[in-house]
Order: C-alpha cells, then sequence, then structure tokens
C-alpha cells in the first residue's frame, strides 16, 4: 500500500502543449509549498460563498458552461485581473468573487478548455459564461475495460479502500465539534411543459410566461413549489448530537382549505432529502441507494483510475465508477479524490442508471462538491440533487434541490442548551425573516412566489383542488366546516342492516386553537340512532395540531362497537370493511364519555392521560352466559378506567390535518407505553383490574436488500374479567406505528390476558429478481412477511376453569367463536410480488398454525394497488 501511495503522489503525467509531448513530475515538497500559498485564496474563497445578500452589490456571480453541452464546469479558475482575488467554480458551474473596483475583467481557467478573459455585466446575478474546448488538452489517462474485472491487484480499488478508510474523519458528522450556515432552496414542477397543457387550462397561462432555461442545461422549468430557508447547524462527535436551527424561511403556499401546507413541506423535504456522498445508503424518492463509498462498496461497484488532476486546490485523481448489476439501486458517475493524505472527496457525480429497477424516474442525478478550509480540511461546500420523473414521452416533473454550506467553524463552542427540543427546529420569526442568499435568485425564480399567490385566486384551480382533495382525503370541504369521510357514508352489517352515516369536522379556518368532530348514523334493521361528538382545545394558547401540543379533549359516542373496542371516530366500518369475508358479526350497543389531557415536550415525547367510561349492551345474538350458572346471562358490561400513555418517537415527522396525525416512517423507532387502572364501585362497575402494553415499532434500512418494518407489543391484564375485556388480538383500532392485522385471525377468535404480538413485513426492492435474466426487465420486487401472537388465558379467567367470568360464544351453528392457544403461537406468513406493472401487488397469505380450527380460513390471495417509485 504504500508503494501504492509513492507511485500516486510522484507519478509522471504525460501531457500535450502546443503539440509538443513534456513531462511532468510533482515531488511532495513542491506540492506543500503550493498547498501553503494557496491558504490565502481558499479563505477569500470560503468568505465570498457566506458573504450573503448584505455584499450583493458588491459581489460578482456567475456561472461556466461548455458552449458544446451546456453542462456546467467545476472546479474552473476565476481570477480578478489585476488583483490577488480568485476562487474556483462549484459542482454547479457557480462562483461567486467580490468586485474591488468598477472598470474591472476577470480570468477564466479550466482543464481541456480555452483560458478568456471577459468584462461582467452591471447586473451578474443570470450571469452566464461559455468556454470552448482546447484541443490542446491534458491526454487524459486511458483506461481499457476488456477482460475480466477483478477487485485483487487494483489500484483503484486500493484507492477506494483508502477514501472508505478515512471517510469518517472526512465527513461532518466525523468532526469532534463544528458549526456552520446552511442554504437550502428546493424546486419542484414541470419539465418542458406542453402547448397543450397550456391551452387545456386556458386562464392558467400566465404561468407558462415564466419559464425557467437556466437552472438546468438543455430543459425549461415551470415551478409550482419552491422553498428557500438559511439555517445555523450545529453537531459534535461525542455524544453525537445534531441540531438544524432554520431563522429564515420563505415558501410557497396554497389554498389550506384543500391544502394543507405544512405536509406539503414534509413531504417534499422527506421525497428530497438533504444527502451526502459519505452517507452508507443515499436516500432518495423513499429508495436507498448504495454510496460509491460505502463500506461494502466494492461488492457492488467497479472502479477506474481514469484522470489525475493538478489545479489551484491540489492534487486529484478521477475515479469513475459503474454498477456490475445496472438493475440494482446504484449509481454511475465519478469521484475526485484529494491525494494530500486526507483521501478525502474533492466533487462526486452520482447519476441513477436507466434500467434501475424503479418507477417513473427519467432521469436523476447528484453533485456534490467540497472545499478545503485555510486548515486544509475538506468540507461540504454544494450539494445539487435534480431528478426528473414522468411516464413515456409525456408531461414530466421535476425536483430539484440545492445546499449551500459557509461559514464554518471548527471545534466551535456552542451556545447554552442549543441541543434541547427537535433537531430540526424553525424559530419563532423563521418565516417573516427574508432568506440570505449566497447565490441569487434568477427573475423567473423571483416571480415563482407570486404566480402561485395568482393561482390561488384562479377559480379553475380551486375546482381542481377541491376534486382532488375530495378523492384523496374523503372530504368535502366548505372552508370552515368539511364533511366526510366518503368511504364511511355507506356500510352493512347484521345489527344494522344498511347503515347510512354523515359526518364532518371544523378546519383551521375556523380556528386551529380547537377542533371539533362527529357524525350521526342510522340503521334501516335495528332503526336506532347513532352519534359521536369529539372536541379538542388548546390549554397553551398553540395550535392544537402542531407539535408540541398541550390540549385537553372530550368525547361522547352511542354506537354498535366491536368487542374489545374503544371509543373511536373511525372504528372501521366503512363500505370496504363491511364487504370482506371475516367482517365482524358480534357486536355491544356502546355508551362512552372519555376526558384526555394531552402534552408533548419538545424532545417527542408525550404524555396522555385520561377517564374513559363505557357501558357495553349485548345486541343481537351476542351471548354472555355465566361459567357458573348456564341460566344466568350477562346483558351489560360497566366499567371506569383511568390511563397514562406515555409515547417517545425521537425525531419523528409527520403528516397531519386536523386532529389526524401519520408519521412519516424513517429509521428512527417509536415506543409507547400504556398503563391503565380500573375505577370500581361506582357508575356500575364492578371489575376491579390492571393492564399493562408496551410496545415498539421500527424500520430496518437494509441497503441493498431494500427495507423491513419490525412491530413488537406485549401486556399483562391483572383481574378476573369476562373476556371482551381481556386482549382480543384482531381488533381494529386506530391507525397508529404498531397495529399488526391478522389478515386470517376471526374477529374474537383468540383471546389472552398476557401476551406477545410480533411483526415483520420485508420489502425487498427486486434484490432477487435483479439477478435473474429476462424477469429483471419487468422491474417486479419481492415481499414477504409473517405476523404471530402468542398469550396465555390465567385459570381464573378462563371459562373452563372459573364459574366467575362468561362463557365463550359461539356461532349460528353451535361452534364455540373464541379459543384459548395451546403451547404454539398463532402463526401467519405471506409471500409475494410487488410492482406488477409498476401499480400491483399480488400476496399469498396463508395461515401456518391453528389451521384445523372451524370455519377460519386457511390461506387467501391479496390483491392491492401499490404506487411507488
Amino acid at each position: 500500500m504504500d508503494r501504492f501511495i509513492k507511485y500516486e503522489v510522484e507519478s509522471k503525467i504525460s501531457f500535450y502543449f502546443a503539440n509538443k509531448l513534456y513531462l511532468y513530475k510533482a515531488p511532495v515538497n513542491i506540492m506543500r509549498s503550493v498547498q501553503r500559498y494557496l491558504i490565502f485564496i481558499f479563505t477569500i474563497s470560503a468568505l465570498l460563498i457566506s458573504a450573503g445578500e448584505l455584499y450583493a452589490q458588491t459581489q460578482l456571480t456567475g456561472k461556466v458552461i461548455d458552449a458544446e453541452t451546456k453542462e456546467a464546469i467545476a472546479g474552473a479558475t476565476v481570477r480578478l485581473s489585476l488583483s490577488k482575488e480568485a476562487t474556483s467554480t462549484d459542482s454547479l458551474g457557480v462562483f461567486r468573487l467580490r468586485k474591488s473596483g468598477t472598470n474591472i475583467s476577470i480570468r477564466i481557467a479550466a482543464m481541456g478548455y480555452k483560458t478568456i478573459t471577459v468584462h461582467p455585466p452591471k447586473d451578474s446575478s443570470a450571469w452566464v459564461i461559455e468556454l470552448q474546448e482546447d484541443s490542446n488538452t491534458i491526454e487524459a489517462i486511458t483506461i481499457t475495460r476488456k477482460g475480466k474485472y477483478s477487485n485483487k491487484n487494483n489500484k483503484a480499488v486500493e484507492l477506494i479502500d483508502l477514501v472508505i478508510r478515512h471517510k469518517n474523519q472526512n465527513r461532518l458528522t466525523g468532526k469532534d465539534s463544528l458549526q456552520f450556515e446552511q442554504y437550502d432552496k428546493l424546486k419542484f414542477g414541470f419539465v418542458d411543459p406542453k402547448v397543450g397543457f397550456k391551452k387545456g387550462l386556458l386562464d392558467l397561462n400566465f404561468l407558462f410566461q415564466n419559464i425557467d432555461s437556466l437552472s438546468q442545461p438543455g430543459k425549461k422549468l415551470l415551478a409550482l413549489y419552491q422553498e428557500e430557508s438559511n439555517a445555523r447547524v450545529y453537531g459534535k462527535k461525542n455524544p453525537s448530537k445534531f441540531k438544524k436551527e432554520i431563522y429564515s424561511q420563505k415558501k410557497t403556499e396554497f389554498d389550506q382549505r384543500y391544502v394543507n401546507n405544512p405536509n406539503i413541506q414534509q413531504f417534499m423535504n422527506y421525497m428530497f432529502q438533504q444527502v451526502d456522498v459519505y452517507d452508507e445508503s443515499i436516500y432518495l424518492l423513499n429508495k436507498q441507494f448504495l454510496s460509491p463509498i460505502a463500506d461494502n462498496g466494492k461488492l457492488f461497484y467497479r472502479y477506474y483510475i481514469v484522470d489525475t488532476i493538478f489545479n489551484d486546490e491540489g492534487y486529484f485523481i478521477k475515479l469513475d465508477f459503474e454498477p456490475r448489476n445496472e438493475t440494482d439501486l446504484l449509481f454511475k458517475g465519478s469521484l475526485q479524490v484529494s491525494m494530500d493524505g486526507s483521501y478525502a472527496v474533492k466533487q462526486a457525480n452520482l447519476k441513477v442508471l436507466k434500467r434501475a429497477n424503479l418507477n417513473w424516474i427519467k432521469d436523476a442525478e447528484l453533485n456534490f462538491h467540497y472545499r478545503k478550509d485555510s486548515t486544509g480540511v475538506m468540507l461540504s461546500d454544494t450539494t445539487r440533487t435534480f431528478i426528473t420523473l414522468g411516464v413515456g414521452s409525456g408531461e414530466s416533473l421535476f425536483g430539484d434541490r440545492l445546499s449551500i454550506n459557509g461559514k464554518y467553524q471548527l471545534n466551535a463552542t456552542f451556545p447554552k442548551g442549543v441541543f434541547n427540543g427537535a433537531p430540526i427546529e424553525y424559530l419563532a420569526n423563521a418565516s417573516d425573516t427574508a432568506p440570505t442568499r449566497p447565490l441569487a435568485l434568477n427573475s423567473t425564480e423571483s416571480k415563482t412566489y407570486q404566480n402561485i399567490e395568482t393561482l390561488n385566486n384562479k377559480t379553475s384551480f380551486k375546482s381542481m383542488l377541491a376534486l382532488g382533495y375530495l378523492v384523496a382525503q374523503g372530504y368535502y370541504t366548505l372552508g370552515k366546516f368539511e364533511f366526510g369521510p366518503l368511504e364511511y357514508l355507506y356500510s352493512r352489517n347484521n345489527i344494522e342492516g344498511n347503515r347510512f352515516r354523515i359526518g364532518g369536522r371544523t378546519t383551521q379556518a375556523l380556528t386551529d386553537k380547537a377542533f371539533f368532530e362527529g357524525y350521526l348514523a342510522y340503521g334501516d334493521q335495528d332503526k336506532e340512532l347513532k352519534y359521536f361528538l369529539k372536541s379538542a382545545v388548546t390549554l397553551n394558547g398553540n395550535s392544537v395540531v402542531n407539535f408540541p401540543a398541550h390540549y385537553v379533549e372530550a368525547t361522547v359516542q352511542q354506537d354498535i362497537l366491536e368487542p374489545g373496542m374503544q371509543i373511536s371516530y373511525l372504528k372501521g366500518d366503512s363500505f370496504f370493511r363491511s364487504i370482506r369475508k371475516n367482517r365482524p358479526t358480534k357486536w355491544f350497543s356502546t355508551q362512552g364519555y372519555q376526558l384526555q389531557h394531552v402534552i408533548e415536550f419538545g424532545n417527542h415525547i408525550s404524555l396522555t392521560t385520561g377517564f374513559t367510561h363505557m357501558d357495553r349492551n349485548t345486541v343481537g345474538d351476542l351471548q354472555l352466559i355465566s361459567s357458573g350458572n348456564p341460566d344466568h346471562l350477562l346483558r351489560k358490561i360497566a366499567t371506569n378506567e383511568v390511563h397514562m400513555d406515555l409515547r417517545w418517537a425521537p425525531f419523528e415527522k409527520f403528516y397531519h390535518r386536523n386532529l389526524t396525525r401519520k408519521t412519516i416512517i424513517e429509521k428512527y423507532p417509536v415506543f409507547n407505553v400504556v398503563y391503565t387502572q380500573s375505577l370500581s364501585g361506582f357508575w356500575n362497575s364492578t371489575y376491579p383490574y390492571q393492564k399493562l402494553n408496551a410496545a415498539a415499532s421500527k424500520r430496518l434500512f437494509l441497503n441493498q436488500l431494500g427495507f423491513a418494518d419490525v412491530r413488537l407489543s406485549a401486556g399483562k391484564i391483572w383481574g378476573t374479567l369476562p373476556y371482551p375485556l381481556l386482549e382480543l388480538p384482531n381488533l381494529r383500532q386506530k391507525d397508529d406505528r404498531h397495529k399488526i392485522d391478522f389478515d386470517l385471525m376471526n374477529p374474537m377468535e383468540f383471546v389472552a390476558d398476557q401476551y406477545i404480538k410480533f411483526g415483520f413485513y420485508h420489502q425487498m426492492q427486486g434484490f432477487l429478481f435483479n439477478k435473474i435474466p429476462l424477469i429483471k426487465k419487468l422491474n417486479l420486487r419481492e415481499v414477504w412477511g409473517a405476523n404471530m401472537f402468542y398469550g396465555k388465558l390465567s385459570d381464573r379467567n378462563n371459562p373452563y376453569l372459573s364459574d366467575k367470568v362468561v362463557q365463550f360464544d359461539t356461532d349460528a351453528d353451535g361452534q364455540i367463536l373464541t379459543h384459548v392457544l395451546g403451547q404454539a403461537p398463532y402463526w401467519e406468513g405471506s409471500v409475494g410480488i410487488d410492482n406488477i406493472l409498476n401499480v400491483l401487488k399480488v400476496e399469498y397469505v396463508k395461515r401456518l398454525t391453528y389451521a384445523g380450527l372451524p370455519n377460519v380460513n386457511q390461506d387467501r390471495f391479496r390483491i392491492s394497488i401499490n404506487i411507488n417509485f
């Protein structure tokens, strides 16, 4: 290895200049002298990058591109004539240079291009400079890819080993402590919008007069969403901590009656996350792509040394890399590696191959640029992600994210308490503070905010949003109130017959300090009116829905509920549930009251405490016969409960609408501990008992093997109770991270008072299918999973052993519906194929144990629509 390093540092480079061959040798001592001399230039460059709008009137900005291909030229040297001021272009070809006079010129030089001297225009915010190729260029090292590729005795692989070995000290998270400023810009919209689309929208023609042809060479962009922010970022290594304080923000916003703008922002930032080439896996459009410098990158990539580069910033070796299997989630591109002993990445260009197992992605490219600070440490300067989405030759969409870092402070002293609270925090006045831009917006970007405001006032656009909201959310909005959800308007069951329901909820247009939701329902068979009403009111004067919230809520419900079910607005009796084969047939007519207090803390710990009273009366053919006296029929069960729910969801992000939240599943776990204590002796309740449940959920990201969701729940119940108050595992409660659905288990089929539930679901993203000839062209993806329930029923609650409870109920044929598990747990497994025709998922589900019980489904096929990238 030492021989290799010496060879690379002192390598002879052949190049042609003026049609004559010269040999240049770069001894170590000369390189170090040049490096010390360039520290001054690097320092000035870093200051120029972070200067912001304060120096906008004295700063030159421009973009250097190839005259023929129109692609950005990174690493070009830009020098102010008759001055020591100089800088280089970043990965986007952009430079920033402070003026030092009025009648000035700049000299631009780049390897392989003719050097030019130009005079800057008065307004340089959209200045584009084209360089012509120079025929007298450095002769590139020619690498032939003939023959069998091998990692053994491969200089490129040896170099990648060195990059991997040093990456922990080169990445930002590897610094002992640091602080820096970050500017972020995110855009989303149409690529090359067609004339037909323009005519079809008629009164939206004004949008098409604001086409951006500067941001991406060769493409015309129409942005419909744009977001900018400035943040101070803090990080430390031991113990590992991170904090991002966003102190200014500006973004486009749509009509809040139909669009929850914070959700749009969360979605965009989730799909187009900030990434780093040093990450083991690079997250892009909810997929994991293996980084070319991942620890196991050599198993999936081939590497080739293609060039050696000397410029004002030092000595670098250029590596090309390509995937061994083009259908896997990998990149093709190039790296520039510093040969100063740090083996840090100077530049990285990553492209997604068209043959990768992806949907809707036409092009995707990531560019990373790193710059040395005054001490020689390579730090992230600019990162850009640009993605084009679409189907065939039709309309295309784009996502474009640009991040610029500056004003680095290594070994920084942090403000007191800076790491308290959420890791990403928006300061109180962030939306009222204008962003500071190290790179000015072009004219079309500047108009985007105003255009979206105009768009929101268009009647045709409002109608489009209203229809989209009805289809996607199932609600029809009237502004301050909305009706829905649509799928609950009609359902059917054996007690009510045809059930009709009308419901709705208030919105933030009324107030975000309080929310109300409710419904009325009626069955044409039992001819009973049901109702639900819930209210939530803030206690801290802030919004009820935004994190961290602090509010009190009260609920009342009169309806028929499955045994074991708690009070709920959406209790699982939608139209689609009512046509399932294993739909419930046993019910309680329930009157419930609940009062809860909810408080959330900045570290995503929340505490919910409350009191619930429920009166349950048997209806239909549900019979609760005393196990001690067959002639005694229990018709009513009344309970009083106080409960405490402690929840911890570190770094949680979520989508929300009114009081409903949906967690964005990332790598972080979610934990819940719920303790329930009964209050017997009043309000008709005679059951003393306690319940304890603990649950955890986590998504495992497995690099090229896709990802898997793991859920675990366990609990115990103390007391002597009729079995509907014990654990019935197949209840469909409110949606949460810990929910485990047993597809082949009947309602009320098993019961326990101490139990454990486990769920595992693995989406392999085509890892196996990608290796099979012909099959890999179909972009199929493997899925498999297993769910388990195991529980015990103590003697005091077993109707076969105790005379103080109730017997298990039977079906119409006299078969017992509820069973006690034996020594073996209940298992069911599934295996399937996803992404059939890009939209379908087909799974085979099989009951693996307890298949001999009467009236159970042993297997079935499950077909669902699953649209994903």
